[in-house]
């Protein structure tokens, strides 16, 4: 109820209220007190269950009128005494019915022991999570013994099989997880994928699909091609592949069609609690046949106090011999052991709550109790010893069907949006959910499943046990919903609050008819469009999940407009999303996130003042299109959304020609990705203004202007990812800028003739540096030679540096996405005088190419004498120097034709970069004929700036030398008419 008494609270702060509304109040905060007081009690009675329930029902509706009072007109209103007096007679009801059952004494029972107010979060040590059970590294050596090829014979070549076989909680799944992470990496394809009771078999050999064939995601739903594409794709490939919690053996039998037998030493490790599922895997043959024991009571002690204490030897001799009990009674499953562990760590290190949870467990598990048995009951106890909110957060999982990967920061999200989290003391509401979250990983409730080896612990799911039990929680109290597609009977109540319906497997199913919609708060859908219910019936929705497939066609979301109340969308599909260009009207909106394709991005979507969260894009799509904004009033906003903590675009979405100068007023901002058509080095001043940016994704899809950008000191402090993605690289870093960068991606091409000797000036100051991915692309006329020059340069630039990150680089094709390669030598042609944008408030002077483009329109085709037209080639040099990164190459390809070919240049020109401006910098050769105005670089500079660092155009002293530099060319050639000088 704490979401409902925090909007009463904020309306009686509003409104002039009648006396009913201040009852009411103080009648729901009663209550509220009595029904958390009541959720703590271990297995109560029938009449409990009866009071709690009406209790919830009552808050729902009050909270449901709440939200449609505000939305409501001023006729709409005026009944609004009346159903808070109808509430107000409800209220009293629940209130008698409480005395009346007498529920006052069941609290002041002995039995009932206040766990809950005594649970601590972030009890457990900091090194829980690195704890392996004694003998998982034997069994772990076990297995990889029949997986390795012991020689080279036809029979070790063959694909093999191995199954490790066990029951619920033995870990199965640890084992597994740990074979992964050794193997994965050894093999050309590979795959992870857990199955369970009901699985999705379309979603299951999709999963496959997209793991071993990353870059070409599968476009057809049937199973029988999903089948045959996997097994043309892994034909003479070595692939490894584990599946996961396998409960039938026509299911196997399935699956095993995809895998491509041969002689490329493949591997697949399967693991399942049934031993004739077992033997169907290994063809019937038990020599692959790992079957996991129960730890020995040594072992469980072992694990126990190393989950409680820091170790077994600093096991306090107090709670030795009630340590050995609980162990015994958990039967030597990890699972079970870790999540008791963890909740005796979580408990005040007294004997009355150890002793408590030895009771427990005495009372309600035999001597030999089965692996089920075992772990029902310890998921029981676990769970009335959470507060209960945390006991909310984890029945919400349910909304997921079985084995379904869950990302952690969804899930926080959700949290948040649904009024779960309590606010604590100097900590905000992500932040808490966040902790719960590494709770239930600390107990052993959710697990993590390192699909990708390079992402560890970006997935999770729950272990099936949990999903049992906290499916059938839900259903219990009434909390969600759940219409599985396969279920014969649907267990229906007269009001559903949160609705789940998994129709993933089904070609077509549709909602029961006899349940009601309107009253629906949260949505959760997953399965194939045609069978998604219409959004228009849910009237009162708040949370919308919708992860569908369709065959072909785009999917509008006009009907979300009608969803007043809606703070939460999330869309995950295979089709193009079509977003509604009355967006802005959904008041409430605070997550927005569309992982698919996008189609035209409306302008009102940043108008949405409550948004904290936005996400549009598929990043696993390469092939879309450009995808811009419906229209032009994204630039230029008077109220942003200032709350906003993520912002990211995915390419190819680019709705912005530049960098919004709005941004600079987003001070809550956590994570920005966005595309932009085109970049000005000035405009990343307006993202250094962002206390809080800890990730930053750049795509440029032009070229930016001839010049380096340095980030300085201090700038982006907060800083922990950096993506730079654009076909050239001019990034530079002073001393003490990003302080705290631990990850940087680039993304380049290499450019045909260019040396790349100097290449990210001052990467070595970037002292906390731990992660360095590359993946440089090719212009369209460079050579093989060019792109091993960059990787090469790229390679050299962390050779030395202090903190020896680890290095990933990876060829690509074209990276960027408007460059016109056949302009490239003529700076004058390429598109970076920029259309002056709305959200550039500023007048700008005429772009210096745009002058030097009329100037060289002057020129005549045939060759004109030098001295005619030198006093404006000094106009018009800034910008025609392309950049480069080395201080010491040849010259420039622009300057190189200056001279024509009868023409000998008399100065060497080489150029570089000025570490203190990032200005690309030409210089004389030391042996030059002329030398004045020396610099660090021991020659004549030349500067190619356009703009002093006041952001006014200037012209350079070095520039003069450069006209001296001509000047004196022209007065020593004998005869001007054979040296002339002519453009491209």
């Amino acid at each position: 109820m704490g979401s409902l008494l925090r909007k009463v609270d904020a309306l009686l702060q509003t409104q002039d209220w009648a006396p009913n509304i201040r009852q009411l109040r103080e009648d729901v905060g009663s209550i509220s007190t009595k029904l958390v007081k009541l959720s703590e009690i271990h297995d109560p009675p029938l009449t409990v269950n009866y009071w709690m329930k009406d209790a919830r029902e009552l808050s729902y509706d009050i909270e449901d009128c709440v939200d449609q009072f505000i939305h409501a007109d001023a006729d709409a209103k005026m009944t609004w005494d009346d159903e808070i007096s109808g509430f107000c007679t409800r209220a009293e009801e629940v209130r008698e019915r409480y005395d009346r059952f007498k529920l006052e004494y069941v609290l002041s029972r002995p039995a009932v022991l206040n766990t809950v107010a005594n649970y601590r979060l972030g009890t457990v040590n900091s090194e829980h999570k690195s704890i392996v059970p004694a003998g998982m590294e034997g069994a772990t050596n076990e297995v990889l013994g029949w997986l390795e090829p012991n020689g080279d014979d036809e029979k070790e070549l063959q694909l093999r099989v191995v199954c490790i076989l066990g029951g619920v909680g033995v870990g199965k799944s640890t084992l597994v997880q740990k074979l992964w992470r050794k193997l994965a990496e050894e093999f050309e394809c590979r795959a992870f994928v857990q199955v369970g009771k009901t699985p999705d078999m379309r979603m299951i050999l999709r999963s496959i699909l997209s793991q071993v064939r990353p870059h070409q995601l599968p476009e057809v739903c049937l199973v029988p091609n999903l089948i045959q594409d996997i097994r043309k794709y892994l034909q003479d490939k070595r692939y490894f592949v584990i599946v996961d919690d396998i409960w039938s053996v026509s299911v196997w039998d399935a699956l095993s069609r995809a895998f491509s037998e041969g002689y490329c030493c493949s591997r697949i490790i399967t693991t399942t609690t049934i031993e004739d599922v077992a033997l169907a895997c290994c063809s019937y043959d038990p020599v692959h046949i790992f079957k996991m024991k129960a730890l020995s009571a040594d072992q469980s002690k072992e694990l126990f106090s190393s989950t409680v204490f820091f170790s077994a030897k600093e096991h306090p001799q107090q709670f030795h011999n009630i340590s050995d009990v609980i162990t015994s009674k958990c039967g030597g499953l990890p699972l079970a052991i870790t999540c008791i562990a963890t909740l005796v760590a979580s408990l005040p290190e007294r004997i009355q709550q150890w002793e408590y949870v030895q009771n427990f467990l005495c009372n309600n598990l035999r001597t030999n109790s089965t692996s089920e048995e075992v772990m029902k009951q310890v998921l029981k106890l676990c769970y009335c010893c959470l507060p209960q909110c945390m006991k909310a957060c984890l029945l919400y999982i349910s909304v997921y069907p079985e084995n379904y990967m869950i990302l952690k920061e969804d899930l926080v999200k959700q949290w948040v949006v649904e009024g779960f989290i309590c606010t604590i003391e100097g900590r905000d509401q992500i932040e808490v959910a966040r902790n719960y979250f590494d709770e239930f990983l600390s107990l052993g409730l959710i697990q993590r499943i390192d699909i990708n080896s390079k992402k560890k612990g970006l997935s999770y799911a729950l272990h099936p046990c949990v999903f049992d039990f906290i499916t059938c929680k839900s259903l219990e109290d009434n909390f969600i919903t759940i219409i599985d597609y396969s279920q014969s009977t649907i267990p229906l109540t007269d009001r559903i609050r949160r609705l789940s319906l998994h129709f993933g497997g089904a070609t077509y199913a549709t909602t029961p008819a006899t349940i009601g919609l309107s009253q629906v708060r949260s949505l959760a859908f997953m399965g194939l469009l045609n069978c998604m219910p219409s959004l228009e019936e849910f009237k009162l929705v708040r949370v919308v999940i919708l992860h569908f497939r369709c065959d072909d066609g785009d999917i509008a979301l006009t009907e979300i407009c009608g969803l007043h109340l809606l703070r939460y969308l999330q869309v995950r599909c295979n089709a193009t999303v079509l977003l509604p260009d009355q967006i802005q009207c959904l008041k409430y909106l605070e997550t927005l996130e569309i992982m698919a394709r996008v189609g035209p991005v409306p302008s009102g979507i940043v108008n949405v003042s409550s948004l904290l969260h936005v996400h549009l894009g598929d990043k696993t799509n390469s092939t879309q299109g450009p995808v811009e904004s419906s229209s032009d009033d994204s630039s230029s906003l008077s109220f942003p959304p200032i709350f906003l903590r993520s912002f990211e675009l995915l390419p190819p979405i680019c709705i912005f020609s530049r960098l919004p100068m709005w941004i600079r007023q987003l001070h809550k901002l956590c994570v920005l990705k966005i595309v932009v058509t085109e970049l000005q080095w000035d405009d990343i001043s307006v993202l250094t203004e962002l206390p809080e940016l800890t990730s930053l994704s750049l795509y440029v899809l032009t070229r930016p202007i001839a010049k380096y950008r340095f980030f300085r000191k201090m700038e982006f402090p907060a800083l922990e990812y950096f993506k730079f993605v654009c076909s050239v690289l001019l990034l530079g870093f002073q001393e003490e800028a990003m302080p705290n960068l631990r990850r940087l991606k680039i993304g380049f091409n290499a450019q045909r003739g260019w040396k790349y000797s100097y290449m990210l000036p001052g990467i070595q100051n970037l002292l906390n540096l731990k992660e360095v991915a590359a993946k440089i692309g090719a212009d369209t006329d460079a050579e093989e030679s060019d792109r091993r020059a960059a990787e090469s340069a790229f390679k050299n630039a962390f050779s030395i540096h202090p903190c020896r990150p680890s290095l990933n680089v990876k060829r690509v094709g074209l990276v960027g996405g408007q460059y016109d390669s056949s302009s490239k030598h003529n700076w004058s042609q390429q598109k970076v005088f920029l259309e002056q944008d709305k959200f550039h408030s500023e007048t700008q002077k005429e772009e210096p190419f745009v002058e030097q483009s009329k100037i060289l329109g002057k020129m005549p085709n045939d060759t004109k004498h030098a001295t005619t037209w030198i006093p404006q080639f000094c106009n018009t040099t800034e910008g025609l120097i392309p950049p480069t990164c080395e201080p010491d190459c040849d010259p420039p390809p622009l300057l190189t034709s200056l001279l024509c070919s009868t023409a000998e240049p008399l100065i060497p020109l080489t150029h570089g970069v000025d570490c203190d401006s990032g200005h690309t910098i030409m210089r004389a050769h030391p042996t030059a004929v002329l030398q004045r105005n020396h610099s660090p670089w021991k020659g004549p500079v030349y500067t190619s700036s356009r703009h002093s660092e006041k952001g006014q155009e200037s012209a350079s002293g070095s520039a003069a030398a450069l006209v001296l530099c001509f000047a004196a060319i022209a007065a020593t050639i004998a005869s001007p008419f054979h040296r002339v000088f002519a453009f491209l």
